[in-house]
């Protein structure tokens, strides 16, 4: 990744610590204006626009004094909807899904006490290049071996990444049985965690992406007059429609990744099945996701993973990241959603 001194970035937020450790670091990166407050910011944004000039991105923090940080990215949205957007937080990002909908925010940074500014500054450089995919873009000299390249043993070792193309249903329930097998014995990952992150992901790569040309499901089908899908058995893809699955670690992070070559999950779709499963229907006090067939997963990867990353190129590829922490347990989770075009 490259320095990017052309762009411009807005730094909102009112600790001062904070401001002065992200501006320290995203400056050797991109030209930073730092504030302190939502009324310094809009001033500088109002300046900057005069000028004939804009940002390119903001950073802010949603809290902010007299609450203004979400009020914030409103005018924003308002005033100059170019301006990409990146909220922190150190409060539980679940609170915000709806805002989130709504404002169309797609990358949320958790303040939490292992706060990343190298993650926060991943997050700015994809936001602003549209250069999305790939770990080693938070791990960087992590090791990725693809599938022509794989070693005789499945036992990951440290800063390593191995990748595995899958063109069945058969395979699909062998690789995930090897691979939690594996990571139990390097990283003592329990198995059934690691199942439940490749049930998911491997669902989506194989099932719910490749579709037809009229835009029909070609492995499942959907139950008339409902919102149920219904897998295939015994699926066998076609060439077109083969996905890898990666696996590894570096240091106290375990990674498990897919890839699939369609692009056809959706920023709406993703937040419209988390907040389902996150809200309480006030008639029955049960989520409305309850009985999705699909979208739960998303909800639980939320739940277990330390941060899961969606990168989306429409019609080209998906990539799902799972990173999960060994060591700590991180509360409040990161939500990242990239989608391309």
């Amino acid at each position: 990744m490259i320095s990017l001194k052309e762009k411009k970035v807005l730094l909102v937020e009112d600790a001062e610590s904070i401001l002065l450790a992200i501006q320290d670091y995203l400056a050797g990166y991109f030209t930073v204006t730092p504030v302190g407050s939502a009324e310094d910011a809009r001033d500088s944004i109002e300046s900057l626009l005069k000028s004939k000039e804009e940002y390119d991105l903001l950073i802010a923090d949603i809290h902010l004094p007299e609450q203004w940080g979400l009020k914030l990215v409103t005018w924003v949205n308002t005033v100059s909807p170019q301006i990409k957007i990146i909220l922190i937080t150190s409060y539980d990002i679940n609170n915000y899904i709806e805002f989130f909908q709504k404002e169309d925010i797609m990358q949320v940074v958790s303040k939490h006490s292992h706060f990343s500014l190298h993650e926060l500054y991943v997050t700015a450089y994809k936001t602003l290049t549209g250069d999305i995919f790939g770990a080693d873009k938070y791990f960087e000299d992590l090791k990725i071996y693809y599938p022509t390249e794989m070693k005789n043993s499945i036992d990951p070792e440290n800063r390593e990444l191995y990748s595995i193309r899958i063109r069945s249903s058969e395979e699909r329930i062998h690789w995930t049985d090897r691979i939690s097998a594996a990571l139990k014995k390097v990283k003592n990952t329990p198995e059934s965690l690691t199942k439940l992150v490749l049930d998911e992901i491997t669902t989506n790569a194989m099932v719910r992406a490749p579709l037809h040309e009229d835009g029909g499901y070609k492995y499942q089908r959907k139950v008339p007059n409902s919102d149920v899908l219904i897998p295939f058995d015994n699926i066998i893809l076609d060439p077109e429609d083969y996905f890898v699955i990666q696996y590894g670690y570096y240091d106290d992070w375990v990674i498990i990744a897919s890839q699939d070559p369609h692009g056809n999950l959706n920023r709406k779709e993703i937040l419209y099945r988390l907040k389902r499963h996150i809200t309480t229907n006030i008639d029955t006090g049960l989520p409305d996701g309850l009985a999705d067939t699909h979208g739960r997963g998303i909800f639980l990867l939320r739940e277990h993973m330390t941060h899961v990353i969606f990168n989306i190129h429409r019609g080209r590829k998906t990539e799902v990241l799972c990173f999960y922490n060994t060591v700590h347990d991180i509360p409040y989770k990161n939500i990242s959603i990239y989608e391309i075009s």
